[in-house]
């Protein structure tokens, strides 16, 4: 089946799962372009052929989305870049928006995420993918304050939008847009 599919796409990576707690057809594209179709135990393989074949052009679009955001991070070169001192760089710009917007946290950590850029726990402990040293500075900048609007607003509700968009001028959605055009797992 999967042979099936691969061929029937175009594409060389693609599983299909059976799942007992599935209740309905899934398909999913993942950052490392792999095509996951999720099948409930129940139901023939057949159906999972016929729902790729429905859904082709979306699965296509969805995969060049993820080559055009990886090809974007991959015009930098990683060799020239000295990740200690962006590090640095990075926790100083952070601790200079906490500052100033009194938005204090209480631990950072750089680390090498696959699917998020930055998360804020509970206990508004930060944490930053290391890939972020690779984006434009005014996306970093994005990326830093809208982890700290998350030790007020543990969500992303309205009033979490719009603490963030006075922070950005009004440009937290127009920065959340563009930021999608890259991928957080790059390989450093």
């Amino acid at each position: 089946m999967d042979k099936q599919l691969r061929k029937t796409l175009g594409v060389d990576d693609v599983c299909v799962k059976r799942s007992r707690r599935a209740k309905y057809l899934r398909i999913s594209v993942g950052n490392d372009q792999a095509v996951v179709v999720t099948v409930p135990h129940n139901l023939p393989l057949a159906k999972a052929h016929e729902l790729v074949v429905s859904k082709k052009q979306w699965i296509l679009k969805q995969l060049q989305k993820i080559r055009e955001r990886t090809n974007a991070l991959e015009e930098v070169d990683i060799g020239k870049i000295d990740l200690n001192a962006e590090q640095d760089r990075l926790f100083s710009r952070l601790d200079y928006f906490s500052n100033m917007y009194k938005l204090p946290y209480r631990r950072v950590s750089f680390r090498c995420q696959k699917t998020i850029w930055g998360s804020c726990s509970g206990k508004n402990n930060l944490n930053l993918n290391v890939n972020m040293c690779l984006l434009p500075r005014h996306l970093q900048d994005y990326i830093l304050l809208h982890e700290l609007c998350h030790i007020r607003h543990k969500n992303h509700s309205r009033r979490f939008w719009t603490q963030l968009d006075q922070y950005t001028d009004g440009k937290a959605k127009q920065l959340r847009d563009e930021l999608k055009k890259y991928s957080p797992r790059l390989k450093i």
